[in-house]
């Protein structure tokens, strides 16, 4: 298999930080064809990593190039889905960051043009392949306690400010956000896939807001209710700027309770001592690229696919909606 000729179009934080390391590693399957950005400083850093190869300040002269297979889109979320579009007009193969855009509309108008155009459509979220998240979903469905009945979730964090400049909190575009909810879009959106692995979809949300900084979206905290088709119930709060103490992730079933500790899972059952399972400390990035490479070499779909990747939107979706009418939402992607 010759390599794939990949366009990246955006070369921020995340090309940086993440994907120019994983691609780097994959040389024999894509190939560095042609890189943009807007900006100069990074256009010249991008010369000097990738000598010979054109340097662009323009997606649409990127997606001009016919020696160009797929396109690598990285762009801020509101450019996203519209530059992912253009690509599959032009005929490209696309790799695009999370989310997959930022409505349900714009999300099913890039699968509609995939299947039109005859084009491969991946999203980019590693929280899809965590093998500790298969272990917890496979010790539910095991039933070690007994039915679901209910999961809690506490994540708060203060961004990744130890990064410096190179802190995602750092980028304009997620001080000024152009997409709903703010920060529960951006980074949040892996909190919603990964309970999505583990859990399903959920049917309905019922969710409220607070805003507590000028910046940064609508939100900086956000408590969810979600109901699922199995009478099961989870609650979620997701921020970015509250105190990271007491975070925790508890799974409580009608014979006993699961905790998601960072390195192990925990099932307590009255009466019995408590059984301690190792969780794995894997590279769910790397596999993530592994899934595409994949695909591209067996014709295998992926286990983070289009539907997922839409259908978390959709659950995003209804909890802004759920906000700002303060009802119980049902999550569909109609």
């Amino acid at each position: 298999m010759k390599p794939i000729r990949l366009g990246v179009i955006g070369l921020g934080l995340i090309w940086v930080r993440e994907h120019k390391r994983s691609l780097a590693q994959l040389t024999d399957v894509f190939e560095i064809a042609a890189l943009c950005d807007l900006s100069p400083s990074r256009r010249t850093e991008a010369a000097a990593d990738f000598p010979g190869v054109p340097i662009l300040d323009s997606a649409d002269a990127l997606l001009a190039l016919p020696d160009v297979d797929a396109v690598l889109v990285l762009t801020p979320i509101a450019f996203n889905a519209p530059t992912a579009l253009k690509a599959l007009q032009a005929g490209k193969d696309v790799i695009m960051e999370k989310p997959i855009a930022r409505s349900v509309a714009e999300g099913q108008a890039l699968i509609d043009a995939a299947q039109c155009q005859g084009r491969r459509l991946f999203v980019l979220e590693q929280m899809g392949y965590r093998a500790a998240d298969t272990i917890v979903a496979e010790q539910l469905a095991a039933g070690v306690i007994g039915d679901v009945v209910l999961w809690e979730r506490v994540i708060h964090f203060e961004a990744d400010a130890a990064q410096g400049p190179m802190s995602y909190a750092s980028t304009p575009w997620r001080k000024e956000a152009d997409f709903p909810l703010g920060t529960l879009f951006d980074g949040g959106i892996h909190l919603i896939a990964q309970m999505g692995q583990i859990f399903g979809a959920p049917t309905a949300v019922s969710a409220t807001g607070r805003k507590f900084r000028p910046e940064y979206g609508e939100f900086d905290q956000v408590s969810m209710l979600f109901q699922y088709a199995d009478g099961v119930s989870g609650m979620l709060s997701h921020s970015s700027c509250l105190p990271p103490t007491q975070n925790h992730f508890h799974v409580h079933g009608s014979q006993g309770i699961l905790l998601v500790e960072r390195d192990s899972v925990i099932i307590d059952i009255p009466h019995q001592d408590a059984q301690i399972i190792d969780l794995p400390t894997d590279d769910p990035r790397a596999t993530m690229w592994a899934a595409i490479v994949a695909s591209y070499r067996e014709n295998r779909t992926p286990t983070y696919d289009t539907t997922r990747a839409l259908t978390d939107v959709a659950v995003l979706e209804a909890v802004d909606r759920s906000i700002k009418t303060g009802a119980l939402v049902e999550i569909t992607r109609d």
